[in-house]
């Protein structure tokens, strides 16, 4: 995917036709946009079980106190 928003960002670069370069840039944010949600939705993933876990140890707590 790097590559691909690489390659693309040096097309852009050598574009002269404005309504291409927009095209380009509309190509080269959605592939960011998408590596970011890829990598939220990683994060989220990796992250959910503990505030799982940590959440039912809290209400233990409370339910025995």
């Amino acid at each position: 995917m790097f590559r691909e928003i690489e390659a693309l960002q040096a097309k852009l670069n050598e574009t002269v036709d404005e309504d291409e370069q927009r095209a380009l840039e509309e190509d080269v944010t959605g592939k960011i946009l998408w590596l970011s949600w890829c990598g939220i939705c990683a994060e989220v993933d990796e992250l959910l079980p503990m505030v799982v876990d940590y959440l039912q140890k809290e209400a233990n707590m409370r339910d025995h106190a």
